[in-house]
């Protein structure tokens, strides 16, 4: 019978000057000294590498007395905490996934065309006499956009829920080891949408290059209905703020660009996050700017690392 081994610490690889240097240039490009010192911290204290995207440093938009401002955030991949609970030497396994309907009954795999209602995964502690369930409603969780779930929401439903409850159950598990660490997939929710003015398309690509154009039309707004105001909310959505549509595209555009720099895989992810209209529009910027861009950055770091 294998036995449960911790590994210390004091095993666990830490930084090098070198690696700094590189997650500075890549994972993350833009951040304060504050800020990459926080995510160097984090990376040393859970020993979760960078580089095999266990754990990232990420750029979200949030709404602060009264104003749209990208915050940067610490956030894991449910391999990273699965690591984290196996360094430990106390983890035992899992119970699950289980999903269950809006009936109550748990199943032990989803086939229903509409979402599950909630998943739960039960996590095993070697000294615990029972197991630290997490259970995840999919309302509770799931990011939409208009009204309606986000591309991987809508189409892995049973994966998405059962990731969260997952991570919830290894912080119950292990508070000490993770106090204060959360998936990707939970904190998707946490964005706060943006609410677009309602007037005629534009396209602010050029559609060979995708390079951001000016608008150069007639103003968009009635003269017999005022644009709202930028300082209040508008009262169908407390708490948003009336975004430009050209503003709108332009930040995407950033979005984009600055996760093309840390590569494919951060290109996708915020890619999966953009709405199909949206998708149709900023198509040509990915092909032409976008994707050559993450390939050079993963090649580049390939070539670093070796």
């Amino acid at each position: 019978m294998n036995e449960l081994v911790k590994v210390p610490q004091s095993q666990v690889s830490q930084l090098s000057p070198g690696q700094i240097e590189l997650i500075k240039r890549t994972i993350c490009k833009g951040a304060s000294s504050e800020e990459l010192n926080l995510f160097i911290a984090q990376c040393n204290r859970t020993g979760l590498d960078p580089f095999s995207r266990q754990i990232y440093s990420i750029e979200r938009r949030e709404q602060r007395d009264g104003k749209w401002v990208t915050v940067r955030s610490i956030q894991t991949s449910i391999d990273g905490l699965r690591l984290i609970a196996e360094r430990t030497g106390k983890y035992s396994g899992q119970l699950g996934p289980y999903w269950c309907g809006m009936d109550g009954k748990w199943r032990e795999v989803w086939l229903d065309k509409v979402p599950p209602a909630a998943a739960k995964v039960g996590v095993l502690r070697a000294d615990f006499a029972e197991p630290c369930w997490g259970i995840a409603r999919f309302d509770s969780y799931a990011q939409k956009r208009d009204g309606n779930p986000t591309r991987m929401w809508a189409t892995m439903p049973d994966v998405m829920t059962a990731k969260c409850a997952e991570a919830l159950a290894l912080r119950k598990a292990f508070p000490q080891e993770m106090s204060g660490l959360y998936t990707s997939d939970e904190m998707e929710q946490a964005t706060p949408p943006v609410l677009i003015r309602q007037h005629p398309p534009h396209d602010p690509h050029d559609p060979q290059t995708g390079e951001i154009i000016e608008d150069t039309s007639a103003e968009r707004t009635s003269a017999d209905e005022p644009a709202p105001s930028p300082q209040s909310a508008p009262e169908s959505g407390a708490g948003t703020l009336f975004e430009d549509e050209t503003e709108r595209h332009k930040r995407i555009d950033r979005e984009l660009d600055a996760a093309a720099g840390d590569g494919w895989v951060a290109l996708k992810k915020r890619w999966e996050q953009v709405s199909d209209e949206d998708a149709a529009i900023h198509n040509a910027a990915m092909k032409n700017r976008h994707k050559p861009k993450a390939r050079e950055a993963d090649k580049k770091r390939d070539q670093e690392l070796q």
